[in-house]
């Protein structure tokens, strides 16, 4: 089985050549074993896969998706209906992540209709439709390497994460996760929460 310094070290080179989805994957799974270290579990689990991307919220935001609070934001214009016992009519970044794009590529070899992402710093919502910027992988691996529970962690020599002009050679930084809280707090950006996303069918 592949450690998570090389799941990371694929996550990269696959968004090297724009495989998208593929870097999605390993990155997901990094993000499942990182969470289980976390956690002291012996077995993945959705709660705290997604726990652990709560938690870290303000890095995917830095990361990834500035200007939007992902800790109050709900994308009611996505419920998931699909391989839940139960729906999740208001779901949350991490319900997302986990069931959607976690579930989606490591069970199916497909994302759900109508979930996509793109090249492009924005999101697009529309109704049963988000396009995520593809940044999100770097985002889920900055959780991966800066969770203190990683430190011990490895990848291949010359690998780096950037933030905003700052490059960081991964195996110097696994698991220092206050430099990235330094980082992001010298590039502070606003919150927005977005409200009432789920369109009115009959408009």
């Amino acid at each position: 089985m592949a450690t998570i310094g090389e799941r990371v070290k694929y996550a990269i080179d696959h968004m090297g050549r724009n495989e998208i989805y593929a870097a999605l994957e390993h990155a997901c799974n990094a993000v499942d074993v990182t969470s289980q270290r976390r956690f002291e579990s012996t077995k993945s689990g959705r709660k705290i896969f997604k726990d652990l991307i709560e938690e870290y919220h303000w890095l995917v935001e830095f990361m990834s998706i500035g200007g939007i609070n992902l800790d109050e934001t709900v994308f009611e214009n996505f419920p998931i209906t699909e391989a839940v016992k139960k729906p999740i009519e208001k779901p949350k970044f991490y319900d997302l992540m986990y069931h959607v794009v976690r579930c989606g590529l490591i069970h199916s070899d497909s994302l759900e209709k109508g979930f996509s992402f793109h090249k492009e710093n924005t999101i697009l919502l529309a109704d049963r439709e988000i396009t995520f910027p593809a940044s999100v992988v770097w985002g889920l691996l900055a959780i991966v390497v800066f969770c203190p529970e990683n430190r011990e962690e490895e990848t291949a020599p010359g690998y780096w994460i950037g933030f905003h002009e700052n490059r960081l050679v991964i195996n110097d930084f696994w698991g220092n996760e206050d430099i990235a809280r330094h980082l992001a707090g010298r590039y502070p950006i606003p919150r927005v929460t977005l409200k009432n996303l789920k369109f009115d069918e009959d408009a």
